[in-house]
């Protein structure tokens, strides 16, 4: 499943209405054909740049609530950069390109990365200040920030869609298919069988399915008191650990997507299929990259460099 992506405050629980509406000037876009598979965030969809004013938008609103008397989002420094966009980024499925031993030890999961302080607001008073400051804040980055983050946003959001939308399409399932059929008749040949009925997919064997637990505790659940500003504290790094079953299907799974290219097949329509879809939307990546990169020079002499 991947990340819808929505604009968000400071790593305040909130999800905003994303608009459309038109670029200036149109500019030319980069051909994707080359454009590396695992730049295609940041050539295509500018995720640095982003990164960089999103990064600067939140110190400075920190700023401005700390002065308000709100200290939180500045001593929980949630304006740590988050890049935005990554998983339009062309890579394998993560099972094949694992060796044995590393599908032996992490099965079809990873180690839960750490998650950086928090803030829940429960205060309107905190609420009505941190809309002001955002307000203050964007238009020191420049009077069209809304409109250019909106836009780039929902270019993201716009692809994604299409992409996936084409990728379930009779004729690219066929393809898929094309794919899995020795990946999983070899997977059988070791010994695993297909666990539901229907179609003979990975989901149906239980491939790229984590069924393990993950070491350490759960972090407690918010208090969600009237009135107050929580900080949720930081959560560290927690260990992945499959189940012995996991395990074995894991290394499977890797050797038999190795001996059939698998991983490459599956890259190559991807790629192809991203192709067709960003091409639709040229017009737009080139109308929205030199906005994006003035209002990122502007972040980068706010921020002192």
């Amino acid at each position: 499943m991947r990340t819808r992506w929505t604009r968000t405050a400071l790593g305040i629980t909130a999800v905003a209405a994303l608009l459309t509406s038109c670029a200036a000037e149109a500019a030319e876009a980069p051909d994707l054909s080359a454009v590396p598979t695992d730049r295609v965030a940041d050539e295509i969809f500018q995720s640095d740049a982003i990164d960089l004013i999103e990064y600067v938008r939140n110190r400075l609103t920190a700023d401005c609530m700390d002065e308000q008397g709100y200290p939180q989002l500045k001593r929980t420094r949630l304006s740590t950069r988050t890049k935005p966009f990554t998983d339009m980024d062309v890579r394998p499925p993560l099972f094949t390109t694992r060796t044995d031993e590393q599908a032996a030890l992490y099965g079809f999961g990873e180690n839960r990365a750490p998650e950086s302080a928090n803030v829940l607001s429960h205060d309107r008073g905190f609420d009505r200040r941190l809309d002001t400051c955002q307000d203050a804040a964007g238009r020191r980055l420049g009077p069209e920030f809304d409109k250019v983050q909106n836009q780039s946003y929902q270019l993201y959001n716009d692809v994604a869609d299409e992409r996936d939308a084409l990728l379930k399409t009779p004729e690219e399932t066929a393809v898929t298919a094309a794919a899995l059929r020795p990946m999983l008749a070899c997977v059988e040949n070791t010994g695993f069988r297909q666990r539901t009925s229907g179609a003979r997919d990975l989901d149906a064997f239980g491939i790229g399915r984590p069924t393990g637990r993950y070491e350490g505790a759960e972090p407690p659940d918010p208090r969600a008191v009237p009135g107050t500003v929580e900080i949720l504290p930081a959560v560290p790094e927690r260990r992945y650990v499959p189940t012995a079953e996991e395990s074995r299907l894991a290394v499977a799974a890797a050797r038999c997507a190795r001996e059939t290219g698998f991983g490459e097949k599956i890259t190559a329509q991807r790629v192809r299929v991203l192709r067709v879809v960003v091409a639709g939307h040229a017009a737009e990546v080139g109308e929205l990259r030199p906005q994006v990169e003035e209002m990122a020079k502007t972040a980068a002499k706010l921020e002192g460099r």
